[in-house]
């Protein structure tokens, strides 16, 4: 007797074909729960590589009844870090196309997605992306990943499905993503998942990092407070692995020194308002004078404008690597009386040569389906670079439709716009952190396609099936 075998996630299944060999006998018909998503930056290739970001940081408020499909609305609040991380992938994947030496005449293309940090949007976008982002999948060819290239280089049937994807911005959506792609043998590899948890590779095999574990900073965090003689200290921290988990290990450490933690209060994304006054009046009352904190950026920033209106300026606040290097809390006037004098410790910068102009020759005019830029330069110079039919909006989802109309009342930009003179998070490459583990990622990912395909001359692009191209991640 047959066991039922469980459906992909984000795939209704409505039949079943046996397999027999390589071969289905009877017709497959499913089809994807959820509508694909068409927002994101996508070049093809022989081979494509995927990539998840959290581009925007506020998502919409969705009610979750469970009476109907959740009606996902458009992020919101382009951040511009972020995007930097997407044109680091960008730019070493056009590198890597001009090498003659790291795979010769295999051109790497990119499916980028934006995941608004928020799981349940990237999980939707990389089923998407490992899955060819077809809304059905009623197929009758064999169950092999390779059918997306059995026509062979630079041939592909429809939208293709991508071996790896660049991706997982924090521990907790790199956890629920390798889970998930597991089955699939999909390798996730992260610029910014530092729980050290995700090193255990019986529950992540699939699992590949550029960034190091919390165990370091951790470390670093705690050699402080007994080196300081910080005896009493309060924590602030997401309420998430990333958080929870670096608080552990700093308690463990500090444990014999006598160091105590008088509170930890935890913040989550979807109420960050209410967490961080919640966060800012625990501080307010407390007698600790030292404030460790272990959270993304944006969530100190509400953290902090919400400490400026209860005029708390008297703490010495500590920071993670998530926050530490962000100069938007010094540069706003309201925040930077709460931030001034904060230590922390960061991950190490590096130098990428040739990226700065790469950064500051983007135009939307050269990029015409990059939405991304497109945004952020409506952003900068508040005005439409390039008009679009008042047609092309009838097939856009009803809430995306209303932004472009909205957009489209900007004045026309002059086409003399340039990004030599602006200076922010986007253009600044002086201290390129989590960008350069982006970069790194992209370049981990060609060698391992390199020994992948170029021993033999035989090396067709079946083999980049997420399978063999695991095992050539995993022993490079």
């Amino acid at each position: 007797m047959l066991s039922p075998i469980p459906a992909l996630p984000g795939l209704v299944g409505r039949r079943l074909g046996l397999r027999v060999g390589l071969q289905v006998v009877e017709t497959v018909s499913c089809s994807r729960l959820g509508t694909p998503s068409n927002q994101g930056l996508f070049q093809d290739g022989d081979v494509v590589i995927g990539g998840l970001f959290n581009v925007h940081s506020k998502p919409p408020a969705t009610n979750n009844d469970f009476t109907q499909l959740p009606d996902f609305k458009r992020c919101t609040s382009l951040e511009n870090l972020p995007l930097q991380y997407i044109y680091a992938m960008v730019f070493a994947l056009e590198e890597i196309n001009h090498s003659t030496t790291l795979l010769p005449g295999v051109k790497l293309g990119y499916y980028i997605h934006d995941s608004c940090g928020v799981a349940l949007w990237a999980m939707q976008a990389a089923l998407s992306l490992v899955g060819g982002d077809s809304a059905n999948c009623n197929s009758t060819d064999p169950l092999g990943y390779s059918s997306g290239y059995e026509e062979g280089i630079g041939e592909k049937k429809g939208v293709q499905p991508v071996p790896l994807i660049i991706g997982g911005s924090s521990s907790e959506e790199a956890k629920i993503l390798s889970r998930s792609l597991g089955p699939l043998s999909v390798p996730l590899m992260s610029y910014t998942a530092s729980c050290p948890c995700l090193s255990d590779r019986r529950q992540y095999p699939h699992f590949f990092r550029t960034m190091p574990s919390d165990i370091y900073q951790a470390w670093a965090i705690a050699q402080l407070a007994i080196r300081y003689n910080w005896t009493y200290v309060g924590a602030v921290v997401v309420n998430n692995d990333y958080g929870l988990v670096a608080i552990k290990l700093f308690q463990e450490e500090t444990q014999e020194a006598g160091v105590c933690v008088e509170f930890i209060e935890t913040l989550q994304r979807e109420n960050i308002m209410s967490d961080a006054r919640r966060a800012a009046l625990t501080i307010q009352a407390s007698t600790a004078k030292v404030i460790l904190i272990f959270t993304w950026y944006t969530d100190v920033r509400e953290l902090f404008l919400q400490l400026s209106k209860i005029n708390v300026t008297d703490k010495q606040f500590v920071a993670s690597e998530a926050w530490s290097t962000s100069a938007d809390l010094l540069k706003d006037p309201v925040t930077s009386v709460v931030a001034r004098g904060v230590l922390g410790v960061a991950i190490r910068s590096r130098v990428i040569p040739g990226f700065e102009y790469f950064i500051r020759s983007l135009k939307p005019s050269r990029r015409p389906d990059d939405t991304f830029l497109r945004e952020f330069w409506e952003k900068v110079f508040s005005c439409n670079p390039g008009a679009t039919p008042l047609s092309k909006y009838a097939s856009s989802l009803p809430s995306q439709a209303d932004r472009l109309l909205q957009k489209a009342s900007q004045p026309p930009c002059s086409g003399t716009e340039s990004l030599e003179g602006v200076q922010n998070h986007f253009t600044d490459t002086s201290q390129l952190r989590v960008t350069y583990n982006v970069y790194l990622a992209v370049y981990a990912a060609a060698h391992a396609l390199h020994t992948l395909l170029c021993p033999s001359e035989t090396a067709h692009l079946e083999t980049t099936a997420p399978p063999a191209l695991l095992q050539k991640a995993s022993n490079p």
